[in-house]
């Protein structure tokens, strides 16, 4: 059996949705390509279409589904105010017919604008909270949760980026798409690079390895804390999403393929490198693709700096994954 048929097998069983454009569509970077001299190639989930694209989207086919079959009215969730995370959930539960409601945390801007903007279109209920620490965004989600359920309303709770075990079965089924990939096409990926935040995307990819058995490296650069805290947050989705669907693993295996790299992070999340901001325009420059600011610009920060330094293999191509969130770059 192929190993993307194996993945597959273990997903088929699981409803979702079907709100994003499936599978994005992997292409060589021939420009880049020749700069870095690797064999750069990038899957690009900016173009899963739904809500301007991104990643999340497969995470929400997952988890609106699950809300709609366990009979919840509305969705609840947080970010910051220009959330790439909270965007798509406004429109993909309003489309599902469940009231979506957010809170936003670092204060109400001034100017509606980018991500915020688009929440408010897809007629989000927003609340924001001047706070950046986690316990008091928190605290206010939980309150407001009791609001709701006080008005006799059912909220389905979706932690920051739908990053639990169930919204990550959307990147076990991006795992079998890129194997499919290199099945048909005879592209042996020895590296893939990916933005890691929230953590789910990362532990996705890692769970379908396990149960493909691809013999590669998966780097999530990280965008929001350092590694050993990253790796961790990684470790622990990756285990309950194999548990989910029913996977028997090894912890010690799947905790040697869990690779997290924090030299591209700078001061922190939101706060743009240097590197990060060149890896923006040599996408663009080169190949006409926009990143953001993020989390993909400093994903591509990583990428670059490891293909100067030739971290990467030669006996094999380097994937990018291209995670969207180039509505950032209109705030």
């Amino acid at each position: 059996m192929k190993k993307s048929e194996l993945i597959n097998k273990y997903l088929k069983d699981i409803p979702k949705l079907d709100m994003s454009l499936l599978p994005t569509q992997v292409h060589r970077l021939n420009n880049l390509s020749a700069k870095y001299e690797i064999d750069l190639y990038c899957k690009r989930d900016d173009l899963t279409a739904f809500a301007f694209g991104g990643n999340k989207v497969r995470k929400l086919d997952y988890l609106i589904m699950d809300a709609l079959a366990t009979g919840y009215d509305s969705l609840i969730t947080f970010g910051a105010v220009q959330s790439n995370w909270c965007r798509m959930t406004s429109a993909a539960g309003k489309v599902n017919g469940l009231d979506v409601f957010l809170v936003l945390s670092g204060g109400k801007p001034e100017k509606d604008t980018a991500n915020l903007l688009l929440d408010k279109l897809a007629g989000a209920d927003i609340e924001f909270i001047d706070s950046l620490e986690r316990d008091d965004i928190i605290r206010e989600v939980d309150r407001k949760i009791m609001e709701l359920k006080d008005a006799g309303r059912k909220p389905y709770y979706m932690p920051v980026g739908g990053s639990v075990a169930r919204g990550s079965l959307g990147y076990i089924l991006a795992m079998a798409e890129i194997l499919e990939y290199s099945e048909n096409n005879e592209v042996v990926f020895r590296d893939i690079i990916v933005a890691s935040g929230s953590a789910g995307t990362q532990a996705g990819l890692v769970a379908g390895q396990v149960i493909g058995g691809w013999q590669g490296r998966i780097t999530g650069m990280a965008v929001s804390r350092n590694s050993d805290e990253q790796e961790q947050n990684v470790f622990d989705i990756t285990k309950d999403t194999l548990d989910l669907v029913g996977y028997d693993y090894n912890e010690d295996l799947v905790r040697s393929l869990v690779k997290v790299d924090d030299n591209y992070l700078g001061e922190g999340y939101r706060m743009i490198t240097a590197k990060c901001s060149q890896a923006i325009e040599d996408f663009v420059q080169y190949e006409g693709i926009f990143l953001d600011e993020v989390y993909t610009g400093k994903a591509a920060a990583g990428l670059t700096d490891y293909a100067e330094r030739k971290k990467f293999s030669d006996e094999g191509s380097v994937l990018f994954i291209h995670t969207g969130g180039n509505v950032q770059l209109f705030e």
